[in-house]
Parts: C-alpha cells; sequence; structure tokens
C-alpha cells in the first residue's frame, strides 16, 4: 500500500472512533411499576371522661346573674353591678357585648340574634342587636310598687304546633312581671303586651314545655303552671329561674336552699345539686349539659350531664391537608354512640373519617384551604337529640 493509502487509512479510522465515543448510548431498560402513595388509615382519637361534679368556667366577676346561649353558641351572661352582658367564649375569653344597663337581668334570644335584656333597675325590657350591639327599648312596664323591677324573662314560644301548624303567639316573649305579680306574653317586635296570668308573689323565671305549659318560677315558695290555667305545680324554697330539658325534665334554682332541683314532668324531684352559693341563672346546651352561676362567689359553672367538647387537636400532613383529633368527654355512666359530622363544601373535602367510639374521640382527614371548620357531634338518647357543633381552627 502506499504512503497516501495508509495516511488515507488511517485518517477514516481515526474518525469512526471519534464518532463512537460522541455517539449517546440509549439503554432500553422496562420501567418497574411504582404503587401510588396511599393515605395511612386514620386510628381514632383518644376520649377522656369528665370530670364528676362541678367545673368552675369563670371566675372573679362581680355580680354575675342570668345565663343563656345565642344563636352562634356562646354563653352569654349579665352583671348587675357592672351594668353589662357579655359573652364566654368557647376558649374562655370574656367579650363585652353591651353595658349601661342598670341592673341587668334576665337575658334571650331571638331568631335573628336579637339579645333581649330584662333591666331590674328601670323595670323594662331592652334589645341588643347582634352587630352594632346598640342597645334600644323592647318594651317597658309600669312599676307600681317600690319592690324591686322585673327579673328572668323567657321563653321565646315556638312557632309551630306539634302537627306543624303555625301558631298565632309564635315568637311571642313570655315576660313575668316581677314586682307587680303578673305575667305577660309580648309579640316578638315589643309593642304588644297581653296578661295571661296573676296572683303571683314575685314571678321571676318562666319556661315551655313541648306540650305547651308554661313554667313561672314565683319566689313565693311556688313553680306554676299555666295549662292555660295556673296551677301549683311544685313547691319549692325561692325559686328563682327554671328551664326546660331535651328530655322533659324541669330544672328550678332554689334561693332559699342554694340549690338546683331536677323535676320530672308531673313534678316529682328527681336530682338535686346543693351547696350552691345563690344560683341566680341557669341554662342547658345543645346535649343538656348543666351551667350555672354562683352570684356569691362571682362565678359560672357547669356540670357535664352528657358529654362536651374540649379544644381539638390539630396536626398538618401536607399542602392544606390537615388531621384533626376531637376531643370528647363523656360523662360518669353516659355510653351512648356518638356521631361525628365534619363540615364539607365545594372547597373542603373530607378524605378520612373515623366516628367516635364508646372510649374514643374519632377522627378524620381534611383538605381545604379554608382557616376553619365546624364539625358536629349528635346521638340520640331515648328519642331525644343530643348534640354540640364546634368551630375548629386549622394550623395556617
Amino acid at each position: 500500500m502506499s504512503a497516501t493509502a495508509k495516511r488515507a487509512a488511517l485518517a477514516l479510522m481515526l474518525m469512526t472512533v471519534t464518532a463512537c465515543r460522541q455517539a449517546p448510548v440509549t439503554q432500553h431498560v422496562t420501567p418497574t411499576p411504582v404503587a401510588s402513595p396511599k393515605t395511612s388509615p386514620l386510628a381514632a382519637c383518644a376520649a377522656t371522661a369528665a370530670s364528676p361534679g362541678p367545673q368552675v368556667l369563670l371566675q372573679n366577676q362581680p355580680a354575675p346573674d342570668d345565663l343563656v346561649f345565642d344563636n352562634a353558641g356562646r354563653l352569654l351572661f349579665s352583671d348587675i353591678k357592672t351594668g353589662f352582658v357579655s359573652a364566654l367564649n368557647a376558649d374562655g375569653s370574656v367579650e363585652r357585648i353591651a353595658g349601661g344597663m342598670s341592673a341587668p337581668e334576665g337575658i334571650v334570644v331571638q331568631a335573628d340574634g336579637r339579645i333581649l335584656v330584662g333591666e331590674q333597675g328601670r323595670n323594662r325590657v331592652v334589645a341588643i342587636d347582634p352587630k352594632s350591639h346598640a342597645v334600644t327599648l323592647w318594651h317597658a312596664f309600669p312599676n307600681r310598687t317600690a319592690r324591686d323591677g322585673i327579673d328572668g324573662i323567657g321563653p321565646i314560644l315556638p312557632s309551630l304546633d306539634s302537627q306543624g301548624n303555625f301558631l298565632p303567639t309564635a315568637d311571642n316573649v313570655i315576660v313575668p312581671d316581677s314586682p307587680n305579680g303578673v305575667v305577660w306574653r309580648v309579640s316578638s317586635d315589643g309593642k304588644t303586651a297581653t296578661q295571661i296570668a296573676s296572683g303571683m308573689v314575685r314571678p321571676v323565671g318562666a319556661a315551655v314545655d313541648r306540650a305547651g305549659r308554661i313554667f313561672v318560677a314565683d319566689e313565693g315558695g311556688t313553680l306554676w303552671a299555666l295549662t292555660p290555667a295556673k296551677v301549683r305545680f311544685a313547691t319549692l324554697s325561692t325559686p328563682d329561674d327554671v328551664l326546660v330539658g331535651r328530655g322533659g325534665h324541669i330544672f328550678v334554682n332554689t334561693l332559699g336552699d342554694n340549690a338546683i332541683h331536677e323535676l320530672d314532668s308531673q313534678g316529682h324531684q328527681v336530682g338535686v345539686i346543693t351547696g350552691i352559693q345563690q344560683p341566680q341563672g341557669i341554662a342547658l346546651d345543645g346535649a343538656d349539659n348543666l351551667y350555672y352561676t354562683e352570684f356569691n362567689t362571682g362565678r359560672i359553672d357547669r356540670v357535664i350531664r352528657s358529654f362536651t367538647l374540649d379544644s381539638p387537636k390539630v396536626t398538618r400532613t401536607g399542602p392544606s391537608t390537615y388531621i384533626v383529633c376531637p376531643v370528647i368527654r363523656r360523662a360518669a355512666g353516659f355510653s351512648r354512640p356518638l356521631g361525628l359530622t365534619p363540615g364539607s363544601s365545594l372547597t373542603t373535602a373530607i378524605l378520612q373519617l373515623v366516628q367516635p367510639g364508646t372510649d374514643s374521640s374519632g377522627a378524620f382527614e381534611v383538605q381545604t384551604p379554608e382557616h376553619s371548620i365546624t364539625i358536629g357531634v349528635s346521638t340520640t338518647d331515648g328519642g331525644v337529640n343530643l348534640g354540640l357543633s364546634q368551630n375548629v381552627s386549622l394550623s395556617p
């Protein structure tokens, strides 16, 4: 081979080697399938037994008097020394709603959220606007005596009867006229008052049951029932307020023996709480737990009769994803099954849900861009619906 041919062959070989080094090598590997990640199954969160006996919710108040729950589930209370109506929030904080009243006593909340307050010092009922908190006159009553003015007020009468028919007295408010010994039924706007009972010593509180009986606590020592005729339902030591529970039992606080009596629908006593320092106000929540003021010690207490909800535990598990552990506390002997209902919407999805057991609080996983979610816990006890709701703040 000539020198020229050798050089040409060598150049061709070098070009081939270089091209081989620069060319990418493609490996044909069959990929191994990877399982999609799955959410770990939730375990129910632990439950905590409720402490037996009364629990102090608020203390060091000047003179807490009457109690009622508003439409948002806050516990409202009046204070006759400060002239304020305030709200006890779920986190234990206190929010002043309105002031400037003269010895505010009884409280009731209307369907539209307006708060009606018996102003004892002026013997009238005022209305507090739920948004502006402005106080306006609702209805004034003449006081022809030298005695203290109106004490407790309420209840608000139902709109429908048991057959679903509209009642002519729908949303009327029962007002015991304490100094004059009579009872009024007042239209929801406060413009028209109709006397429905008289001849009492000092009527100071009222309640209504499902049968339409109106109970009136009379400090003269009697719990009256208006059927509509006035009949003596029970004899007690200075009754001050009365409530009807969801199961039909009647609760009466009595200043003469510093107690709260629980009566059945026939007036027989089935329970009593004693040793209370002047129980001026009483209230029941949606689960029939009992709340009351201790006027002499400036406290608001609670007795858990079924179950209650404490602050839940919230854990963030991913973008806009949270695991919520409710904290349900049951009263001793209360073992009814409970249902947990987390609120869902177009922006809120419940990914997993574990219902509470007799010894657990349940749990759920939620995905939402919202900053809070409302949950409900409910049951049926002897045909009676018991339920509580709670607004849960989610971690940022």
